[in-house]
């Protein structure tokens, strides 16, 4: 049975009656693509959320002095504007996902940030862009909380059960505690801590563009840093726990442990070379480069995992089929 939209035929008069007509069925319709939309919404606002880390860091290295990051900002701009635009039209299709205030909250936040950006103070331009990254992180986490719930009474067709009512673990949910796992890691492990990598490269490129590092760029790097820090090392030992749950079905987690020698090497870098001298010589294009490679391994890791729970949730189909 393919998945996807579900569209359902009324039985013809006289044809035998169908679980699969009944109200039950067509709530399992309902939530299934509910959760469907809200999966997909979730890849849209990764994909976001990477975007406009990219224009905050790019941003910040122009205000600092460096021209090479101007040419690619205005296509940038334009991307952001499509994706914002797609972002729009995918959270219009249910109220469930976000409401029309943060729909309306997005779309000021980036009209904000956009709007002769050239012209702000880099203080401001970097509070900005945490304030929408935030925003955005917010509603990835809000809509992981909607998907922790298991479909409610959909595999149970000859039982009613009340939402809050979970089938028994390894039955109707053979998936449960590995899907719970992997939401919990996508939707908010690792993109807090490719956020806290996105707010060192922004940081680090602009005063390495400046070539001066004054006291509020260092207080607010040494904090990203340190939280950095702290963060990553959790993420280390949730890797290491979703490798053993998951036996290969996210493919990229092997590589992670790579990307930590690189985020090391890019935290000493910036701790010796940007936070402490009174000159820098630390190249802003390379450090921009050097972070982009980690940022943009962490959240291709998050997509593949969302591209798992999406997998998972499509076996919903098959396990309804076989509790008909």
């Amino acid at each position: 049975m393919a998945t996807g939209t579900i569209n359902m035929h009324t039985p013809p008069l006289g044809a035998p009656s169908s679980s699969k007509g009944s109200p039950q069925f067509a709530l399992f319709c309902e939530e299934y693509q509910q959760r469907l939309d809200a999966l997909t919404l979730v890849k849209q606002l990764i994909q976001m959320i990477k975007a406009v880390q990219r224009h905050r860091g790019m941003s910040m290295g122009a205000l600092g002095g460096n021209a090479l990051f101007r040419a690619e900002l205005t296509q940038l701009q334009a991307q952001l504007e499509r994706r914002l635009e797609l972002v729009q039209a995918f959270a219009a299709r249910s109220l469930n996902l976000l409401s029309p205030r943060d729909r309306e909250n997005l779309s000021n936040a980036w009209l904000t940030i956009s709007r002769d950006w050239q012209q702000d103070a880099v203080v401001d331009n970097y509070e900005l862009h945490c304030h929408l990254i935030e925003q955005l992180l917010s509603m990835v986490a809000a809509l992981g909380k909607q998907l922790e719930l298991p479909t409610s009474q959909a595999l149970s067709p000859h039982k009613e059960r009340t939402t809050g009512d979970a089938a028994p673990e390894g039955t109707a949910y053979p998936n449960r505690f590995k899907y719970l796992e992997v939401l919990h890691f996508s939707t908010r492990l690792m993109p807090s801590v490719a956020e806290q990598i996105g707010r060192i490269r922004a940081l680090s490129t602009y005063a390495s563009a400046l070539g001066y590092c004054d006291k509020d760029v260092t207080s607010k790097l040494r904090y990203a840093i340190q939280c950095t820090r702290v963060n990553n090392e959790k993420l280390r030992h949730q890797t290491k726990r979703l490798e053993g749950l998951l036996d290969k079905d996210l493919s990229l987690l092997s590589q992670l442990k790579s990307y930590e020698i690189k985020l090391d090497f890019l935290l000493t870098m910036v701790e010796n070379d940007v936070v402490n001298p009174h000159q820098i010589n630390a190249d802003s294009h390379r450090l921009f480069v050097l972070a982009s490679d980690i940022i943009d391994m962490y959240l291709k890791v998050v997509d593949e995992g969302v591209h798992l729970l999406t997998s998972w949730h499509e076996q919903d189909i098959e396990l309804w089929l076989e509790t008909c």
